[in-house]
């Protein structure tokens, strides 16, 4: 089990993309809450731990609907 972190450029801005290697919820972030996954600016510098609860895999969003959810925060 582990906390997976990629860097992604989205519209020329940097994000870090985290999740569970597990399939599992990670906890934290801003609201803080657990998340199957997590994409926040890269300046943010937010932290995720693992939890024991399985993600369901109803919460992951297509790429179309990352940028679209990004772009109404940016």
């Amino acid at each position: 089990m582990a906390i997976v972190t990629e860097q992604l450029e989205i519209n020329g801005k940097q994000f870090i993309k985290t999740y569970s290697d597990s399939g599992y919820l990670i906890h934290g972030g801003n609201p803080e809450g657990d998340y199957a996954e997590a994409i926040d600016p890269a300046e943010l510098n937010r932290t995720y731990t693992e939890t024991n609860i399985p993600a369901d895999g109803n919460g992951d969003l297509s790429p179309e609907e990352v940028v679209n959810a990004l772009e109404e925060i940016l």
